[in-house]
């Protein structure tokens, strides 16, 4: 990398210096000598922090492959030893953050965040003034424009009729404010692209090295969060299958993982009295997921989730019961009681003197055909005493599509009631985004995992049906943020909110009530 900032380096001086060589006058020397300049300071802070970060990672997954032959059991504690894993002082900042962060994160035995939450792409680009030196090829275009204009009135200024000596003397001026325009346009446009050209490679290869470090460090080092999840969710049931083995053999409630891979009636059998036991019992909570405004980052309301925190077992995942509950529709008396329990708890915080942020409830399709939605909901507000703009519906995409008649029909009179309505679960899919474009409703809810393609593909699709939104003045809301990537599309495409692992997970509502400081 040395030998090719070195290359680098000499081929712009080399540049630079036949251009100033070449100059036909004071003026054109004035502004290739400025444009030489600011060459030089792209280089210094644009092109020279970009090679060292290359290094960098280099000497990072180099430092990776030793640990893996020196400890292939305990990588990550190895790498706790290393004074500097990167051999690069931003690099090396950067992971003492992550590190701390991992630190405190084990400590609390949370699932521990991805690299590429502190060491990515728009991190780098901030600590090596990108959007600056970005600049730089059109400077050095507008600067040759410059000197064209300077020397074309140069040249036509001095023009003069009033002898034969004036007029030659006067053709010759011209002349050379047209060799100045010229000069300094043709320069200007070389050094623009030769500047271009180079960036571009050199920001090209950092993008290589880092997407290599960060797999690098995945697979030896510490796995990513779905990894995590699904490794942790494996020895959540088998610590569960060991306690089940301890209990006294009896009916009543079985792991699905445990029971059967898939659904089926003896298991609904097993599961249905511990579920209507765990609802009379209170059981079943919300945790709540941040949705936060993309620009600051800052808390602007919530969606709340279904937990069912088991009085023996804990927290049951989700996959374990969701399907039985659904399968025989049992799903709206949870959806009721979580609904309630959400207008309680707005209702706690104005009763204590506080401003609520807006919560959104889930309406799914069997909640639609089962439940007369819009007196529930009045009711529901009437009784709790809170203003409708504090409970955010969001009815489930395939409902909406389903059942559009009815949708239509439920979703108009409860927005005229006061609700704010969203349609929830939005693909990537031009049919889907056209069947919605017409719909009555506040915003959409867009499901980044089905965007979540690592590769360049991913960002590409997100940013193309962003663009298809708001091609159909569809107000978008951004659910399932993983990466700072899938943040920089959002906020270059002028969605403004959304939710996911990489702003806020889903937390108690005490967790969320010192997080918005209710």
């Amino acid at each position: 990398m040395k030998k090719l900032l070195v290359l680098i380096g000499l081929l712009l001086a080399a540049a630079g210096a036949l251009a100033l060589a070449f100059t036909p006058d004071i003026l054109s020397l004035i502004i290739i000598g400025l444009m030489c300049l600011i060459l030089l300071l792209g280089f210094g802070f644009g092109m020279t922090p970009t090679l060292l970060y290359i290094d960098g990672l280099r000497t990072a997954r180099a430092n990776i492959e030793g640990l893996r032959d020196v400890s292939a059991s305990t990588p990550w504690v190895a790498l706790q030893q290393l004074e500097y894993f990167f051999h690069q002082k931003t690099l090396d900042g950067l992971f003492e953050l992550y590190r701390a962060k991992v630190s405190e994160q084990q400590k609390n035995d949370q699932i521990v965040s991805d690299i590429e939450d502190t060491i990515n792409e728009e991190a780098l680009a901030l600590r090596s003034w990108q959007s600056v030196v970005s600049q730089i090829p059109g400077t050095m275009t507008a600067l040759g424009l410059l000197g064209t204009f300077l020397g074309l009135v140069l040249g036509i200024s001095s023009i003069s009729f009033s002898s034969v000596d004036a007029t030659i003397l006067s053709i010759q001026t011209v002349l050379r404010g047209i060799d100045v325009a010229f000069y300094t346009s043709i320069v200007g446009v070389i050094f623009s692209i030769l500047f271009n050209l180079f960036y571009k490679l050199l920001w090209n290869l950092l993008v290589r090295e880092l997407g290599l470090f960060v797999e690098s460090f995945h697979l030896y080092i510490l796995p990513n969060t779905a990894e995590q999840t699904r490794l942790r969710r494996g020895k959540e049931i088998q610590l569960i299958l060991e306690r089940l083995d301890r209990l006294p053999k009896k009916q009543g409630y079985m792991p699905a993982a445990a029971a059967a891979a898939s659904l089926d009636p003896g298991n609904e059998l097993r599961m249905m009295p511990e579920i209507r036991e765990g609802l009379k019992n209170g059981e079943f909570i919300f945790y709540i997921q941040p949705i936060c405004d993309l620009n600051t980052r800052a808390v602007i309301g919530g969606e709340a989730l279904m937990r069912w925190e088991h009085g023996e077992f804990g927290l049951v995942p989700l996959d374990d019961f969701i399907p039985v509950v659904e399968a025989n529709g049992f799903i709206t008396k949870l959806d009721q009681y979580i609904w309630e329990s959400v207008c309680k708890t707005i209702r706690g915080w104005i009763d204590a003197g506080l401003r609520p942020v807006p919560i959104s409830i889930n309406i799914s399709k069997t909640d639609l055909m089962a439940i007369d939605l819009i007196q529930f909901f009045k009711d529901l507000v009437h009784k709790y005493r809170i203003p409708p703009r504090y409970l955010e519906l969001e009815m489930a995409e395939n409902a909406y599509l389903q059942c559009e008649e009815a949708a239509r029909d439920v979703g108009d009179a409860l927005r005229q009631v006061g609700f704010r309505l969203t349609i929830d679960g939005c693909r990537d899919d031009f049919m889907g985004l056209m069947a919605l474009k017409d719909s009555k409703t506040d915003a959409f809810k867009l499901d980044l995992r089905y965007f979540s393609d690592e590769s360049r593909r991913g960002a590409e699709k997100l940013q193309a049906a962003l663009d298809q939104a708001r091609k159909f003045h569809l107000p978008v809301i951004a659910s399932g943020i993983e990466n700072s990537e899938q943040m920089t599309v959002l906020r270059r495409a002028g969605c403004t909110a959304g939710q996911g692992y990489y702003l806020h997970k889903p937390m108690s509502l005490q967790e969320f009530e010192k997080l918005v400081k209710l």
